[in-house]
């Protein structure tokens, strides 16, 4: 595998790909989209038109597991998160702050099985 420092966020590959998997593994979780995965080692938020949703609330997995089918909107990251977009109401954040991680990766995207990837 290469690592590539792109001119352009990475995550902008996300853009317009639908979200066709989830995959729960203990201690993180993969999402699969039509080539690309997207490994969160630190679990993500989610934000619903105006209620957040953490890893510790009562329904955050369904919450997830409704995602499945919808189509990235639009992609961003700073030095705090990475922020994925699903249509006008949906957003799935993962932090990149260290004192939210569980390990020193804070998510790992893999574009597609010839190699382009980016570690946070």
């Amino acid at each position: 595998m290469k690592e590539q420092n792109l001119n352009r966020s990475i995550l902008k590959f996300l853009e317009t790909l639908e979200l066709v998997g989830i995959t729960f593994i203990r201690g993180y979780i993969q999402f699969l989209f039509d080539g690309p995965v997207l490994t969160t080692y630190t679990l993500p938020d989610i934000k619903i038109k105006d209620k957040i949703i953490t890893s510790t609330d009562y329904g955050y997995y369904d919450t997830l597991y409704s995602l499945i089918g919808k189509k990235v909107y639009s992609t961003y990251e700073n030095e705090k998160e990475i922020v994925i977009t699903f249509g006008s109401d949906i957003e799935l954040f993962v932090s990149l702050k260290s004192e939210d991680r569980n390990v020193v990766e804070a998510a790992i995207l893999q574009l597609e099985s010839d190699g382009e990837w980016n570690v946070w």
